[in-house]
């Protein structure tokens, strides 16, 4: 049986390249990007203002630009570092 990843229903941007989450469940915690800056298709929102025009959108995190995160990849730092309801 596979579990399914509940949707990301909020997210805010924090100082430091960081997200504030919250899930369908209630989990909520901050995740990182930080170490996803470095990547290229991350390179837009270096720009402190185009990082904080994240949105939640089909479940995950995104940008206008259409750049996003993988919703299971967010859910699971979450679990990892104890993220609670």
């Amino acid at each position: 049986m596979t579990a399914i990843t509940p949707d990301l229903i909020s997210v805010k941007a924090l100082d430091g390249y960081k997200l504030d989450l919250v899930f369908a469940d209630g989990r909520r915690g901050v995740f990182d990007c930080g170490p996803y800056m470095q990547y290229e298709f991350m390179e837009d929102l270096r720009e402190p203002s185009k990082f904080a025009a994240v949105m939640a959108d089909h479940g995950t995190a995104a940008w206008p630009g259409g750049e996003d995160l993988c919703p299971d990849d967010l859910y699971c730092n979450l679990m990892e570092k104890g993220g609670g309801a």
